[in-house]
């Protein structure tokens, strides 16, 4: 589990390789709850907490989470608010050339905003993709931006 801290009370928790079940409710409390245990060894947490999985059969899962105040809650109670994106792809932006030098044969490739965006769309090897992570900036939370807006390129 990598946890970053993106701002006061915004935090990213990447999983690498693991792929939460997100139909299993005991599964979600699980992770949850681990997570949560982690930030608040270190840190202070207010009492609403919304956690955003994304999941990537390739990555893994990212958690985004962020503490609010919730006004309307007196007690010492935390309440948290899950949101789920199980069909969100996860895309690469790389640079042209990299993509072109780590050709994957099935993929796509999006020019957007003066950026080159890879999406895995087969299974590669992990040797690959390790690869891939290390030449690339991950892009999981409006990827749609980029494909609905963005020019579909062909190697």
């Amino acid at each position: 589990m990598i946890i970053e801290r993106k701002e006061d009370n915004d935090y990213l928790i990447k999983l690498l390789g693991t792929k939460i079940d997100v139909y299993n409710k005991e599964e979600l409390a699980k992770i949850t709850e681990k997570v949560y245990k982690a930030i608040t060894k270190n840190n202070k947490l207010n009492n609403l907490i919304i956690l955003d999985f994304y999941i990537d059969n390739y990555y893994g899962t990212i958690i985004k989470l962020e503490s609010c105040k919730n006004f309307l809650n007196f007690n010492d109670e935390v309440e948290v608010k899950i949101t789920i994106h199980t069909d969100t792809p996860f895309l690469y932006k790389m640079d042209y050339f990299d993509i072109k030098n780590n050709n994957l044969g099935n993929q796509n490739i999006y020019y957007y905003q003066d950026n080159f965006y890879l999406e895995i769309k087969n299974h590669i090897s992990k040797k690959k993709y390790l690869n891939i992570l290390e030449l690339s900036n991950l892009t999981y939370d409006d990827p749609y931006q980029i494909i609905n807006n963005g020019i579909k390129i062909k190697l």
